[in-house]
This record gives C-alpha cells, sequence and structure tokens, in this order.
C-alpha cells in the first residue's frame, strides 16, 4: 500500500463569519498569491469509545473530497508539529493495516469506530516565495461538525490555518509563522487555542492530555520529579517503537529493548522513592518483555558478527558451505523470535502492562518517607550505582579465565548500564556532572558489550564445532573461537585500562 510520511507545520487561527480575508501578499516572504481553489470536505474521525487517541493527540481519519483524499494519521511530533502519514483511501470502515500498526500501542485491543463526521468549506490559497517557490498554504474553513459519541451533538464555526510547505528551514519557518500571525491578528483573527477541529467539535468531551502537568525538575524540589519526566521520556519512546516493532523496522528490535531497559532499570535505581509493590510488578513486566525481545536481538547480532568472522577469514580455511548454514540456521532462530515478539504485542498481558505504566507516571505512588532534596536524595542513589559497579569490578578481576570470569565482566557491564541510566535520569538535577558520568559508563558498557558478544559467539562456535555432523566445518570453527578468544582478551584490556574513570566518578555536593 503506497504511503507517504511527512511533519506538518502549522497555526490555527480563529475567525468569526464577518472576518474579512487577510492580504496575504503583506505577510513577510510573500511573493506572490496563488488563485483562490474551494473544496467540499469530508473527514470522518476514528477513535475507541473511550478516546484513547484523542487523549494522546493523535488523530485518526478518513477524508474525502480536495487534493489529499485518503487515510490521515497524525502523531505529535513536537511544539506546533506532527507528523502525518497518508494512505489511499481503501474501504470506509477498515482502517489501513499499516496505519492500525501505529496505533495499537495505544488503542491496546480495544475496537476503533468511527467517533465524528466533520464537513468542511474549504478556500486554500498558496503561497510562493519571489523565485516561485511555494511557501506555504492559507486554509479559510467553514466548517460544521457531527459526534456520534454520547448522546450526540452537532457544532459549527469558522477557522483559518497556515501550514507551511514540505522541506522548510525550521528557524525560516517558524519566523514566517511568527509574521502571519501578526498579519492575521490586525485582520481580526485570534490564535486558536484548540488543538485540533475534532478538538472543538468535542467540546467538553475532550480529554485531558496524557502526560502533561509534570512539575520542572528543582534541586531543592520532589526527588521524584526528575526521575518521572525521564521515565515520562521512556515510555514514550516505548510506544514509539512499538509501532516500528510491527512494521519491522531496521533496529526496531534493539529500540525498543533499550526503552524497556531503561524503564526498567530507573525504576530499580530508585525504587525507594515509592511504594514497593508496583514498581516490583512493574520490573517483572518490564524484564519479561525485554527477555522475549532480546532472543530475537542476540540472534540478530550473533548473525552479524559470526557472518563477519567467516567473510574476514581466508576462503581456503572456510571447510565447507558455513555461511549458507548459517543464515539458514538464524533465520529459523530469528522468526521464531519474532513470532514470540509479535505474539506479545498483541497479547492482552503486554496492553496490561503499558496501561500500568501510564497509570504509574499519572497517579506515582510515592513512598510516605520521601521528602524535598532532589539533588541530595538522587546523588545518594547514583553514588550507590557507581559503588556496585566498582564492587562489581573487584569480583570480576579476582575470578579465573573462563566462563566464570566472562559472566563476572557481564555483571560488570550490567552494573554500568543502571549507573549510566541512574545518572542520564538526574541530569537535570546534576548537570554536566551527570551527564560525564553517564558517559564514562556508557564507555563501559560498550566495550564490556564487545566482551559478552565475544563470550556469546565462543558458546555458539563451541556447540557448533562439538556436533555430531560438524565434519571438517569442526576446524573452521575452530579457528573463529581462537579469533574471539583473542578479541574478548583485547576488549578486556582496554576496560582495565579505561575503565578507571566510571568506577572513580561521583557526583559531588
Amino acid at each position: 500500500m503506497a504511503q507517504s510520511t511527512s511533519v506538518e507545520a502549522e497555526q490555527k487561527f480563529d475567525a468569526d463569519a464577518s472576518t474579512p480575508l487577510p492580504e496575504l501578499h503583506r505577510i513577510e516572504g510573500v511573493g506572490k498569491v496563488g488563485e483562490p481553489a474551494t473544496h467540499q470536505l469530508e473527514a470522518v474521525y476514528f477513535d475507541t469509545q473511550d478516546l484513547a487517541l484523542a487523549g494522546r493527540r493523535i488523530t485518526l481519519r478518513r477524508r474525502t473530497g480536495g487534493p489529499d483524499a485518503g487515510w490521515h494519521l497524525k502523531l505529535p511530533h513536537g511544539p506546533g508539529k506532527r507528523t502525518e502519514i497518508h494512505a489511499p483511501l481503501g474501504q470506509p470502515e477498515t482502517v489501513p493495516p499499516d496505519l492500525m500498526a501505529r496505533i495499537l500501542a495505544y488503542t491496546r485491543g480495544h475496537a476503533v469506530s468511527a467517533v465524528a463526521t466533520l464537513t468542511t468549506e474549504r478556500t486554500s490559497y498558496q503561497l510562493y516565495q519571489s523565485d516561485g517557490g511555494r511557501l506555504a498554504e492559507f486554509v479559510d474553513d467553514h466548517v460544521h461538525a457531527l459526534v456520534s459519541l454520547g448522546d450526540g451533538h452537532a457544532h459549527g464555526w469558522r477557522e483559518w490555518e497556515v501550514e507551511l510547505a514540505p522541506g522548510h528551514d525550521d528557524a525560516a519557518g517558524d519566523k514566517f509563522l511568527d509574521a502571519a500571525a501578526a498579519l492575521l491578528a490586525k485582520t481580526g483573527a485570534n490564535p486558536s487555542e484548540r488543538t485540533s477541529k475534532l478538538a472543538t467539535a468535542f467540546g467538553d468531551l475532550w480529554p485531558a492530555a496524557k502526560g502533561t502537568g509534570r512539575e520542572m525538575p528543582q534541586r531543592k524540589g520532589p526527588a521524584v520529579v526528575p526521575v518521572l519526566n525521564y521515565l515520562d521520556m521512556q515510555v514514550a519512546r516505548l510506544l514509539l517503537q512499538d509501532s516500528h516493532v510491527r512494521l519491522e523496522r531496521e533496529d526496531s528490535v534493539h529500540q525498543m529493548r533499550s526503552a524497556t531497559r531503561r524503564i526498567r532499570s530507573v525504576l530499580h535505581s530508585y525504587r525507594k522513592l515509592f511504594k514497593p509493590y508496583p514498581v516490583a510488578e512493574l520490573e517483572l513486566g518490564l524484564k519479561s518483555l525485554a527477555k522475549t525481545l532480546g532472543r530475537y536481538r542476540d540472534a540478530e547480532v550473533l548473525h552479524e558478527r559470526l557472518t563477519k568472522s567467516l567473510d574476514e577469514l581466508p576462503g581456503k580455511l572456510v571447510l565447507g558451505p558455513l555461511k549458507n548454514q548459517l543464515d539458514e540456521r538464524m533465520k529459523v532462530r530469528k522468526d521464531t523470535s519474532l513470532s514470540a515478539i509479535h505474539a506479545r504485542l498483541n497479547s492482552p498481558r503486554y496492553f496490561r502492562l503499558l496501561d500500568e505504566l501510564e497509570a504509574f507516571l499519572e497517579a506515582p505512588p510515592v513512598a510516605p518517607s520521601v521528602t524535598p532534596g532532589a539533588r541530595k536524595a538522587s546523588r545518594k542513589f547514583v553514588n550507590k550505582a557507581a559503588k556496585r559497579l566498582a564492587k562489581r569490578h573487584d569480583a570480576a578481576v579476582g575470578t579465573a579465565v573462563g566462563p566464570a570470569r566472562d559472566k563476572a565482566f557481564h555483571d560488570v557491564r550490567k552494573a554500568a548500564k543502571k549507573l549510566r541510566f541512574a545518572a542520564a535520569a538526574v541530569e537535570s538535577i546534576h548537570g554536566k556532572r551527570a551527564a560525564k558520568l553517564s558517559d564514562a559508563a556508557h564507555d563501559v558498557q560498550r566495550i564490556l558489550g564487545e566482551h559478552q558478544d565475544s563470550a556469546v559467539a565462543r558458546a555458539e562456535l563451541l556447540k557448533l564445532g562439538s556436533a555430531a555432523d560438524a565434519g571438517t566445518a569442526a576446524f573452521t570453527y575452530g579457528l573463529l573461537h581462537e579469533a574471539e578468544r583473542a578479541v574478548a582478551e583485547a576488549f578486556e584490556k582496554e576496560y582495565l585500562r579505561s575503565g578507571k574513570k566510571a568506577r572513580r566518578l561521583r557526583l559531588r555536593k
């Protein structure tokens, strides 16, 4: 199905029925105003019965009439901007599968149906620069809305809209929109407080936006605030990556697992700020989700690593069609893991976890003993994570060479990851010092990540070389195993040389 995606930058204005049209050629930057074009538009809006999409400022509609007829999905992209995805008209009551995949993390198994119909008489004017390039579009809309939720009601109004042409420069675009707003205000229009036509149509039924109203972090304010702000961002990232995984975008499983692990890690590091039961339950759910995502990601990393190793060997040392066999074996492993991921993402268990995460953030179960003083409290939690890293390091370097030592360094890596996320969560309070500590921990995580990938590869190669049907291929697997052992030793030395910084850094008063 053909689709297009763009970032929409626009401003809306309220205008009375009698307000005269503005002199558009007087907007700074406009060299020419195109002839007016009039269209009759009908847009049917879709949502769940509890307006799950509207609560997240997501718009899903099917529009007929005008040059952009089709299905439109609009997702928040930043202040005054939204990502808009278009799909062909298709069937009136059937949301295109690719669009549906992008919203399942928000609808969570609940049916999506028509909730409102908006009929618009639109007159549009293309605005051009002096060199003839299209700058923006001005539209004059007379809208009639019919809401089908609840008792139903009808509503009519007029609004203007200025939307930048695709491919605009952000700074120049913002300057143009400011100039347009100034001229339209002189004409008698006011910047609209509504977020969308749909919000105006629903009136008092329009839900409050989820995730709004969070306090700004303050050094002497509540210690939970910077942590909750960080969790807000990571949950939003998790929900975004959900759609990318469903659409099988490259690297999406890795990104979704990363967001899942960040949330779990920060919840664990700062668990004493909250009542224990909800945090423990969320950690269990997140751990299970990360494990499901991890099976695919681990196979992906292992496949890429072993393929690269085989490619680097001289051809005469590769005994047998090992690359083809590797591709077939890893395809089965990845396909099986991906099927498990899709089953998980469509399960009530997963949707319940998302509900619980959002409920936690909307009404945080803060522990009664928590007192103000974010800087002091967060410093204690971060430094505790730093001490854990140092302790894990001491245990690792004292472990004899072999699988136990590999596991010990993997434990160091996990401690570095916890420290990285704990510090990142409070950068808004501790500034550069926290960022520096987070970066140093990231370096340890990266180096020991290579060490762990090598350990996993060696285990796989040992299994392959020891198989009853390995035959002469055992020789090649042995060569690769030895090469991986040398790689692991090199990364261990690099860690011992460069990891001191992360082990010594602490947040200060």
